[in-house]
């Protein structure tokens, strides 16, 4: 026999006590239950989104309407005063292109003399010389209340209104496609990307766009100092094949905005097919070429106008940072718990950008050229480790390069070209800057053209490029226990002690549960020395592992033993090469000692120390 909760409830019963006897499901003790802390969900109608507007213009036309019998579902003050006050050549149910001769919007009015409203939203076939608006409707006999009252309207040059598509294109002779409503569409997705950006910056914290100085309070007093103006960055945006579908012109205009509103233009790097695409939509866009070529030349145009560069994918939302203490356990409830209970800013990205340029520039040698954000959507798992990490992956979707940087992409990858252009500036630079805390809402793997399409349903792309990366940087990756044909950096950084995992063997939140994970190494762990009978040259293996062609550069810590402060200042600003080749002495318990392989290891696992290429 079924139990009486899944009689009444059926399958939403049972996937909620699957875990639970259904004999005790309701004599657990409280203390028993075990609870996660969730995100306090904002209340219906304050968070903004697209449709913001014209659910507060249906709201007050509801109201004025004076209907008793439907439901009326409230907007914020702002939606509502901001809905009311937008003029209607900014709705995009005003007609694209006004035929001559034609009835103003303005003055529309239905059959029965009802007045009509022009919308914010339109028909994804509605010409071009068509206009749609909404107007309140009065109860009939079959009326049944509920969520009633508004009706659309499809409005003819000369003032016919229509209730539906058929009658419609009845009355215009011909069917309507949706390449009538192409320019219709191009414009709704415009309009919205900014009336959205407007609304939500009005609604700040209420569900809305933090202002920048939120964020920038978040720096030390120092750190501030090294805050670059706006107009220090050249902003990339690097996009393929994604101008012509309606659901890329939605993606593309809800990037330029975000970027616009900060007063900042940014440049379109495109294949060259789709280049005047592009231009059509009012964007300044030039030829990238391919995905490594482009960001290659992104790089080069930001450093010939001396400014950093700021590369930024095609399909971002929202930048998030989350704001609060950490975790006090290494557990999955204690960390989200401590992630839903920080502090959350939605931000500009020029703002974002300016917050881990100046976190770069005012941390410890040695200093990155690199910096980015964290690469999954929810940063939870980071609420037991480091805020900022400096050995850790850069996701390519959003990331700032110096304009002294020389690491370039890699051209024979299609794939994971970010991976390897993170090994590449952690090598010559020693560090790189990611904001564990700072995060983006993106689409990965479903959006049209990009990257998307480099990818095969069999994987062997993926597999191509990550052949390249072990070929490249031999130990560095592993993969990953969850998904097929990806990896994990996890960046050695001395004596075979790794960077703090970035834990992120699962996406999103962490699960449920109480279980403890097992701690992780700090970033630069101490080790253990190791007494070596006699001090030897390294072997060729060795020697192409640890970069000898590199030179010895003063690391982020000082050495409390008198002994190791002074064998580092005999191999500071020396190839590690020539080190072997002539190794310095040093004086330790009284003896004379040679600088050898396990001085080097130590010195760099310690901080003492780190390797930077040469110079010329």
């Amino acid at each position: 026999l079924k139990p009486f909760w899944l009689k009444l409830f059926g399958r939403r019963a049972e996937l909620l006590f699957a875990k639970v006897p259904c004999h005790s499901a309701f004599a657990m003790k409280p203390a028993a239950r075990k609870t996660i802390a969730k995100q306090k969900k904002l209340p219906r109608g304050t968070r903004v989104n697209r449709g913001t507007l014209r659910s507060a213009l249906l709201s007050n036309l509801k109201k004025d309407g004076g209907r008793t019998d439907i439901n009326i579902r409230s907007a914020t003050a702002v939606a509502s005063r901001s809905s009311e006050e937008t003029p209607i050549e900014e709705r995009a149910g005003f007609p694209t292109k006004l035929a001559k001769g034609c009835v103003h919007p303005r003055n529309w009015i239905t059959a029965m003399g009802v007045k009509i409203h022009v919308d914010y939203s339109r028909a994804a076939w509605l010409p071009d010389e068509w206009g749609q608006g909404v107007k309140q409707t009065q109860p009939t006999a079959k009326s049944t209340g509920g969520n009633g009252g508004i009706l659309t309207t499809y409005v003819a040059p000369d003032g016919k209104s229509f209730f539906h598509k058929s009658v419609a294109e009845q009355y215009a002779g011909r069917q309507f496609t949706a390449e009538d409503g192409w320019n219709g569409q191009v414009r709704l997705a415009k309009l919205q990307a900014r009336q959205g950006l407007r609304l939500a910056r009005q609604h700040g914290s209420s569900g809305g766009l933090d202002t920048d100085e939120a964020l920038f309070k978040l720096l030390q007093r120092s750190e501030r100092r090294n805050l670059p103006p706006k107009d220090a960055f050249h902003v990339c945006i690097v996009s393929a094949r994604r101008a012509t579908k309606l659901e890329g012109v939605r993606d593309i205009f809800t990037v330029e905005s975000q970027f616009l509103e900060s007063g900042i233009t940014p440049t379109w790097y495109v294949d060259e097919g789709s280049v005047q695409d592009y231009r059509k939509l009012g964007l300044t866009a030039v030829v990238g070429g391919k995905l490594c070529e482009a960001r290659n030349r992104a790089l080069r145009d930001a450093r010939t106008k001396g400014k950093i560069c700021v590369q930024c994918s095609d399909d971002i939302s929202c930048w998030e940072y989350r704001d609060g203490p950490n975790a006090k356990e290494r557990s999955d409830d204690a960390m989200n718990a401590a992630h839903n209970a920080a502090r959350r800013l939605i931000v500009l990205p020029i703002a974002a950008a300016r917050f881990i340029v100046a976190k770069m520039r005012s941390c410890a040698e040695p200093r990155p050229k690199l910096g980015g954000v964290y690469m999954l959507g929810s940063c939870a798992r980071t609420f037991a480790s480091d805020a900022f990490a400096r050995h850790h992956f850069i996701l390519g979707d959003f990331f700032v390069v110096e304009p002294d940087s020389t690491v370039k992409f890699d051209d024979n990858m299609k794939l994971k070209e970010d991976y390897d252009f993170t090994c590449g500036h952690i090598a010559a630079y020693g560090s790189i800057m990611r904001c564990n805390r700072m995060t983006l809402n993106v689409k990965h793997y479903s959006n049209t053209g990009g990257a998307v399409t480099n990818r095969d349903g069999k994987g062997e792309e993926e597999r191509r490029n990550i052949a390249i990366l072990q070929a490249k940087w031999p130990g560095m990756f592993r993969a990953h226990p969850k998904r097929k044909n990806e990896v994990i950096l996890a960046w050695k950084v001395g004596r075979g002690a790794r960077a703090d995992d970035d834990g992120d063997d699962d996406d999103g939140e962490a699960e449920g549960g109480s279980k403890k994970r097992p701690s992780r190494p700090t970033a630069t762990p101490t080790p253990t020395v190791k007494k070596v009978a006699a001090k030897r040259s390294p072997k060729p293996g060795e020697t192409l592992r640890l970069q000898f062609a590199k030179v010895v550069r003063q690391g982020p810590k000082h050495a409390k033993a008198s002994y190791i402060q002074a064998r580092v200042a005999k191999v500071m600003g020396r190839v590690v090469g020539s080190i072997f080749e002539e190794p310095p002495s040093y004086m330790r318990d009284g003896r004379a000692r040679k600088y050898g392989l396990a001085d080097l290891k130590y010195d760099l696992a310690g901080g003492y120390i780190v390797l930077q290429r040469a110079r010329g």
